[in-house]
């Protein structure tokens, strides 16, 4: 394996270009210069295993400053509007497991003080019914390789605990020691391992071995997530990296250092960043980058290995992130947990058997469809409680499928200290509805945000009191549906008329359980307006 990363990096650096500073959303159209959508190899029928690489606060410039990363773009189908459901790692991973909006798991934070992290999971017992069990139920043979939730193991049976589901199971028990990438320890199947400082220990390196060596061994079909901590602060980096991106910064777009119009106020107390700090953040961000160049290295091993087995034609491979990162947009400093693009629309890239290369999906997706498309993908039956869409309708090229009209991103509680993330300058908390043209934001406090996402994609200007009022009502209805559905009633509340023409006000809502039951199985009849 170090072998193979170290010939991968090496190659990589020969073609590594400067980057165009851009954070808008990648479609194929941007570039004249971008290859023609190609026609899929073989068919989604042929897919039995899948492989999700699931980064670490990996967001799209980021993403688009390595090279190797870029370049999935042409191999794959990219998601160019891909929503998480809350821009923190425990709440966002949860949902992925569950495939539930964040105010039906509950699961609010990265650590218990605020109503969230692994001990929250676990003693909502969530962990007994999600992704990993509808699979193994199903027969597939499954793999966690890395980063399960934030604060694991803390409140098990032991320190050697594997979550139900898990055939394989490889996890830091080091808590937030793991992100500093060396001197940690992992639960390999049961079995404690403390690893050191030596080159060999570097983490994503340990752990993107392991996972060559399940796709080498695994009897098929089966289902891997290796999760990644990189780039997460502090982002390690492997030595192999230190001096890639030397003259890389972060990306200037219009959004960067800017003051928006309307500002709601805890963004508009927000004062300008000074030359200092801006340049903190230049070193800050090539270091992101170098960390980042990792995530590309276990891409190639994990595809080299596919490949020398013969799974390259039978293996889906998802590349995404639990959530976004944010560096000077908006006078902000470093961090996450805000509505904006920059953290709430996050990379996701679709690779194998029956899927375009080069091609684009415009429609917006979010990380709840994540659970129900790699359990239609491989046999598996997904509860009542799901509150997702599968995705293979897009990914077939269905492009007049039926399709939600916008999703929803929430933060519920605020970071607190101890947290890895921990932030005194996050936003409140606020729920957000994000549609093709609209972001419409409604926070705690009661101050409310709508961005023209059509004529201000970098989401500058606040234009909830110069929006017609009948599109700002449809707005609220949705927002306010999506806020209180549970299972099928979002997958109405989604659909809802919000603005992209000027319709009648919807009169009715979703209904829902106020407070869904433990495991989330509330399923209300649907009863909003149909789509428009």
């Amino acid at each position: 394996l170090a072998l193979l990363l170290v010939g991968v990096t090496n190659s990589a650096r020969a073609g590594e270009t400067a980057a165009d500073g851009s954070t808008a959303v990648p479609g194929a159209s941007e570039d004249p210069s971008t290859p023609p959508t190609q026609p899929p190899t073989g068919s989604l029928s042929d897919i039995r295993n899948v492989v999700l690489l699931l980064a670490d606060d990996l967001d799209w410039a980021a993403f688009n400053q390595v090279p190797r990363l870029a370049a999935l773009k042409q191999e794959g189908t990219t998601l160019t509007d891909f929503v998480v459901t809350d821009s923190l790692c425990c709440p966002s991973r949860t949902s992925l497991m569950r495939a539930q909006f964040v105010h039906n798991h509950r699961v609010l934070s990265n650590v218990p003080k605020t109503g969230g992290g692994w001990e929250r999971f676990y003693g909502r017992s969530l962990e007994r019914n999600c992704l990993p069990t509808w699979l193994n139920d199903a027969g597939i043979d499954t793999s966690l390789i890395g980063k399960y939730l934030n604060g694991f193991p803390t409140g098990a049976p032991s320190e050697t605990y594997i979550p139900p589901g898990w055939d394989s199971f490889v996890s830091s028990t080091s808590k937030n020691q793991a992100y500093q990438g060396y001197d940690y320890t992992l639960n390999e199947n049961g079995t404690l391992k403390s690893y050191g400082h030596a080159t060999k220990d570097f983490l994503n390196d340990v752990l993107t071995a392991a996972a060559v060596r399940t796709i080498a061994q695994v009897k098929t079909p089966f289902f891997l997530e290796l999760a990644t901590y990189n780039p997460h602060t502090p982002a390690p980096v492997a030595d192999r990296h230190a001096t890639t991106h030397a003259t890389d910064t972060v990306p200037r777009d219009a959004a960067f250092n800017a003051v928006g119009t309307d500002e709601v106020p805890w963004l508009s107390e927000r004062p300008v960043l000074r030359p200092d700090q801006i340049e903190r953040f230049d070193r800050l961000w090539r270091k992101r980058l170098r960390s980042t160049e990792s995530v590309a290295d276990s891409y190639d091993a994990i595809k080299a290995q596919l490949k020398a087995t013969g799974h390259d034609r039978d293996t889906l491979v998802i590349v995404t992130s639990d959530n976004g990162y944010h560096a000077g947009t908006h006078r902000l400093t470093t961090g996450k947990q805000t509505a904006f693009h920059e953290d709430a629309v996050v990379p996701a890239v679709f690779i194998g058997p029956g899927i375009a290369k080069g091609a684009v999906i415009d429609q917006v997706t979010s990380m709840v469809d994540l659970g129900p498309t790699i359990a239609a993908l491989q046999g598996a039956r997904v509860p009542g409680f799901v509150d997702g869409r599968s995705l293979l309708p897009l990914l077939s090229g269905q492009a007049d499928a039926p399709w939600r009209t916008a999703t929803l991103t929430e933060s519920l509680a605020r970071t607190a200290p101890g947290d890895p993330d921990y932030s005194p300058l996050a936003p409140p908390p606020f729920h957000a509805l994000r549609s093709p043209k609209w972001l419409y934001v409604k926070y705690r406090t009661g101050d409310v945000e709508l961005y023209d996402l059509v004529t201000d994609p970098d989401e500058l200007h606040n234009v909830i009191g110069s929006t017609n009022p009948g599109i700002v009502a449809q707005l609220a209805a949705q927002l306010e549906a999506m806020m209180r559905c549970t299972g099928e009633s979002c997958r109405v509340a989604d659909s809802m008329p919000n603005g992209t023409s000027i319709l009648p006000v919807p009169t009715s809502s979703p209904s829902a359980s106020p407070t869904p039951s433990d495991d989330g199985s509330a399923t209300p009849a649907p009863t909003a307006p149909s789509p428009s």
